[in-house]
């Protein structure tokens, strides 16, 4: 059934591993580092901490680990 390392999607109910989603832009991104070197520093860190872990299924960020309490629960229902 679930592995370890396995997320379940509270949603559609994909069991498995989540794909990362970063926030922002890259186009602003690199506009900020080539005009300004500091807004560009700012924007790039905040788009590396602001990354959310979402079902590659139907791409939700109501995902919970397989280990969770309610999970085996959500899983059976499923």
């Amino acid at each position: 059934f679930a592995r370890k390392h396995d997320w379940v999607c509270t949603l559609c109910g994909y069991v498995g591993r989540p794909r990362y989603q970063t926030q922002g832009s890259f186009a602003v991104e690199l506009l900020l580092w080539i005009l300004f070197c500091a807004p560009g520093l700012i924007y790039s860190v905040w788009r590396l901490v602001s990354k959310k872990k979402i079902c590659p299924s139907c791409g939700s960020a109501a995902i919970i680990p397989a280990g969770s309490p309610g999970t085996a629960r959500l899983v059976r229902v499923r």
